[in-house]
């Protein structure tokens, strides 16, 4: 393959992502440099180090949130809109994932040294956009009391691990969306407003 002399930096970061996906960290520089046609030099000119690369490659992907928690049409309640959040946040996940795995597992991994450099994430702003939903439908007495924090954290790491298991194979690698509908009916049972 020849050598392309230019490389925009985000295809560059595209084709490390895959690579690292494929490998993880131990994929050599020079495995990336020849699936994006360049050399070496061209990664090290914008990269110093190996390290430097792979977190720059493996950021979380870009995702609609505002589309995601979308308000319902008249006709939607409550259970149906968790359950369309539901699915959409896990077709997220399911490119999430494969992402994460490696960069969880790099030795100098830092939670919230990483958090801090990309305070605006998608992960971060769906599970703030999903707490606000819960909170304004207990507010309108749509749901039953309680911590709606806690509610959309049951939900998001239910649909979180649910991917994590379809890259495990579980299932197929893929779940139907069945499931999900019925994780977030089971949790909807628990949220449902009582009658006195």
């Amino acid at each position: 393959m020849g050598r392309r002399k230019l490389i925009e930096d985000d295809e560059l970061l595209g084709v490390a992502r895959e690579v690292f996906v494929e490998q993880g960290f131990a994929a050599s520089t020079r495995s990336i440099a020849r699936r994006a046609g360049i050399s070496e030099a061209v990664i090290y000119q914008r990269h110093p180090t190996k390290a430097h690369l792979f977190f720059a490659a493996m950021v979380p992907p870009a995702v609609d949130v505002e589309a995601v928690l979308a308000a319902p049409g008249e006709d939607g309640g409550v259970p149906e809109r968790l359950e369309e959040i539901a699915l959409a946040m896990m077709e997220y996940f399911r490119k999430l994932v494969p992402i994460l795995l490696p960069l969880m597992t790099h030795p100098s991994f830092d939670l919230a040294r990483f958090a801090h450099g990309y305070p605006e994430s998608p992960i971060g702003r769906m599970h703030r956009g999903l707490v606000d939903y819960l909170e304004a439908q207990q507010a309108q007495g749509n749901t039953a009391s309680g911590n709606m924090a806690a509610t959309a954290l049951t939900l998001f790491a239910a649909v979180h691990c649910l991917a994590i298991l379809e890259r495990l194979g579980v299932h197929g690698g893929r779940f139907d969306e069945v499931i999900v509908r019925a994780m977030v009916g089971a949790l909807w049972n628990g949220l449902a407003p009582r009658a006195e």
